[in-house]
């Protein structure tokens, strides 16, 4: 067990400022440098100092991570053992753990592809210094408020015994995330960290991770085969080059992923480099769109040699020059008359049908809700000097709309942002600079 910290505490040069959480493998704090005034977070971890061997790779692993350097990783600023406690003085990251991010928001493709490409800058370098993260997972990747991925916890202090983390042959991970030659008991290598990210990438992409079992056998049993449903089946938005990429990270045989992190990165940038410059949307919810947005079935359309999955909102009709065929029974006919649109069915009478009709309110056909949010905390949005709510706040718009809004947070300055509606992305999310 770690030894509470009190507030004003001094730890080395360190004065603890405050609590930031506990989890199984000790507590963290606020706190600052006294001489630098730098804030820092206080890592205390509850393993013995007893324990020889955990404390020879607690310094080896800390010096280590010490001489990274790179604007997606967190600096690691000192380490130390006082009065048998392990203590990690790292930089306190202002931001909000990816894993929330993925349960509370949708990501468009793009956002998914731009934030993963950061992760995998970040361990192709701490490859390339000899260090293997060993605890990649959505936990320990912060977005900081001006929209950056940091990677924390590089693991150099598991202990095996600590909740959530499990211990095979010696292995030391995160269950969900661990590779199969790591359950069988093999050291973890950079082809680990590989898996890791694949299962990282299929969470963002999709919500939930791709391996999960009612008890741990079954999850051991699941990731020992590899089985998984592919991404595109859980969500269809996701591209097809994009899901090859996790499912290669995802290949039982080491020799069959990518070989490195930089080739990982390489794929993720040609996948991004082909992307529409509108982003599609990467909803959580089936069939992937809002609740209080229409329901959407997928339609394949033939295009030259590609076959371009899109989609069609659920239950209305397919455009006139899809319907051609599907038969006498039941023909639907849109003709634009004197800027009215009529719906002929055929062997039947049917009254016009104005742009307004059968919509709450009298909405214009096509009207939308359009998210916004920020990357921290809450913000007040103000249009037009009027205040519509904190976020995350839903507005309704129309394509083609301009919303000019202002964010407003105590402690930040002011945010004036336009955002132009379009009929695909449909969540906007802002980052805010404190004063």
């Amino acid at each position: 067990m770690h030894k509470r910290l009190q507030i004003n505490e001094m730890i080395g040069e360190y004065r603890v400022t405050g609590f930031l959480g506990e989890g199984g493998m000790g507590a963290v704090y606020s706190a600052v440098h006294e001489k630098l005034g730098r804030p820092a977070a206080v890592k205390v971890l509850c393993t013995p100092s007893q324990d020889e061997s955990f404390k020879t790779r607690f310094f080896n692993e800390a010096r280590l991570q010490a001489g990274l350097h790179h604007p997606n990783i967190a600096t690691l600023y000192d380490f130390r053992e006082e009065n048998d406690q392990f203590f990690i003085f790292m930089e306190l990251v202002d931001g909000e753990s990816l894993d929330d991010l993925v349960a509370r928001r949708a990501f468009t493709i793009d956002e998914t592809l731009n934030i993963f490409a950061s992760i995998c800058e970040a361990i192709r370098y701490i490859h390339k210094n000899g260090v293997v993260h060993r605890d990649i997972k959505a936990q320990n990747v912060k977005m900081t408020a001006a929209g950056i991925a940091k990677l924390l916890d590089f693991g150099i202090a598991k202990d095996g015994a600590s909740h959530g983390l499990t211990q095979t042959g010696g292995v030391i991970g995160t269950p969900t995330y661990l590779s199969p030659e790591q359950l069988e008991g093999k050291p973890a290598t950079p082809q680990a960290d590989i898996w890791a990210l694949g299962v990282l990438l299929y969470e963002m992409l999709t919500g939930r991770p791709p391996f999960e079992g009612d008890t741990l056998g079954g999850l051991v049993l699941k990731i020992t085969r590899a089985e998984f449903i592919p991404p595109e089946r859980a969500n269809p938005a996701v591209p097809r080059a994009v899901a090859a990429i996790v499912g290669k990270c995802l290949k039982k045989d080491l020799g069959s992923r990518y070989r490195s992190a930089g080739e990982l990165l390489e794929a993720i940038r040609r996948a991004a480099g082909t992307r529409q410059t509108e982003a599609t949307l990467v909803s959580r919810e089936t069939p992937f769109a809002r609740s209080n947005e229409p329901n959407f079935s997928p339609l394949t359309i033939a295009a030259g040699n590609a076959v371009e999955e899109t989609y069609r909102p659920a239950g209305k009709p397919f455009p006139a020059g899809l319907i051609a065929g599907i038969g006498a029974a039941t023909v639907f006919l849109l003709i634009a008359i004197a800027g009215g649109v009529f719906l002929l069915r055929s062997g039947t009478d049917q009254a016009p049908v104005s742009a307004a009709a059968n919509t709450p309110g009298g909405a214009p056909r096509g009207s939308m809700k359009v998210k916004v949010d920020v990357d921290e905390g809450r913000a007040q949005v103000i249009r037009a000097g009027e205040a519509l709510g904190s976020t995350p706040l839903d507005i309704d718009a129309n394509p083609g709309d301009d919303l000019n809004l202002t964010l407003r947070r105590e402690g930040y300055q002011d945010k004036n942002v336009n955002i132009q509606v379009t009929n695909g992305k449909k969540v906007f999310t802002f980052s805010m600079k404190a004063k």
